[in-house]
């Protein structure tokens, strides 16, 4: 009895998530992983150049070009979805959800990062291509037993391929292609792709926190 106590007092201590600095960079040094070891996921094809990636300490393969630091806007492409699991694991609806909420998380973080978002390719203006190469649905109901959850039974995640190029001469300034697990220590997930989103987030705000360290080094 007083194992399962204090294994309940443990798990209350814990704090939920704060969606900050995890994520691999995504463009090189932009997203960067905190928490889970990524392991980069099979090429898909999707990026304009990978003969430049190197693999990281956390396994994701990254190359950065110092001219990023130079640009200060972007256009965030929409997302696309390139997931070859057979059967498919997101129908059309999940699908464009995801490819949604990646844009949208990436908009938001890099605009509350004092960056300038347009539509429009121009001298100076980054492009960020993106997409999700593999989703893994979380399993909810083993979310609901912190003994289960601890040992990461239920965690989804997603790989993703990135990169960013000159929106007018289409130079590849930087690239990644990495993957990331849920926080098994989050306890209070009933959503199928909740972990999936919360991977998003954090390749999302590790990507402001560097490029703003970038444009501050220039």
């Amino acid at each position: 009895m007083n194992a399962i106590v204090n294994q309940k007092l443990v798990t209350a201590a814990i704090p939920r998530r704060a969606r900050s600095m995890a994520g691999a960079a995504l463009i090189g040094s932009i997203f960067q992983m905190v928490g889970c070891a990524s392991t980069a996921p099979p090429m898909t094809g999707f990026l304009s150049d990978y003969s430049s990636l190197a693999k990281g300490k956390d396994g994701a393969l990254r190359y950065i070009n110092p001219e990023l630091r130079e640009y200060s806007r972007f256009i965030v492409a929409p997302v696309q979805m390139r997931t070859q699991r057979t059967p498919p694991v997101l129908d059309s609806k999940e699908r464009g959800e995801i490819a949604r909420y990646m844009r949208d998380s990436l908009r938001k973080v890099l605009r509350e990062s004092g960056f300038e978002l347009t539509d429009n390719a121009d001298a100076g203006v980054g492009m960020i291509r993106v997409a999700i190469t593999d989703v893994q649905k979380s399993k909810w109901y083993l979310n609901l037993h912190p003994g289960t959850k601890l040992t990461g039974a239920g965690l989804g995640g997603a790989s993703m391929e990135g990169e960013v190029v000159d929106s007018v001469t289409g130079k590849q300034l930087g690239a990644v292609v990495q993957s990331g697990k849920g926080n098994q220590f989050e306890l209070d997930t009933f959503s199928e792709l909740d972990d999936v989103k919360d991977v998003i987030d954090d390749w999302s705000k590790a990507a402001g926190e560097r490029l703003k360290e970038l444009r501050e080094r220039s």
